[in-house]
């Protein structure tokens, strides 16, 4: 019987893609943690149909993972889960995808962004 080592230890690794376009903003919302009922003010930092970035307004970040958590910003409320936590904030993976009138009304509210900016992003 003949073991490949290499084959064993040094697998090539999968690559990932994205379903939706990640926009970089920093828009002021609030997270809510429905399994305490404990809600945290902070910042998305990053955001696509998918997902978002949180960074609560927080000097220390606990561990958190797969905790369900409903987003507020704006006129929009998400409900997601958190899927890991970073030095960064919390990756958060919503329920159900972002509606396109939700993703243009968060980028309406995004400081980051000037008046002239398109955000106009989906094709039809």
């Amino acid at each position: 019987m003949n073991m490949n080592l290499r084959r064993i230890f040094f697998r090539k690794k999968e690559t990932y893609s994205r379903i939706s376009v990640r926009h970089d903003c920093q828009i002021d919302a609030t997270l809510l943690m429905i399994d305490r009922m404990i809600s945290f003010e902070g910042r998305l930092i990053d955001f696509s149909a998918g997902g978002a970035m949180f960074r609560p307004k927080l000097a220390y970040l606990m561990d958190r993972r797969d905790v369900p958590v409903c987003l507020t910003a704006g006129g929009v409320e998400v409900f997601g889960r958190i899927m890991r936590t970073t030095p960064a904030g919390f990756g958060l993976r919503f329920d159900e995808p972002l509606e396109e009138e939700d993703v243009v009304t968060l980028l309406g509210l995004d400081k980051k962004r000037k008046p002239k900016d398109d955000i106009e992003f989906f094709v039809d």
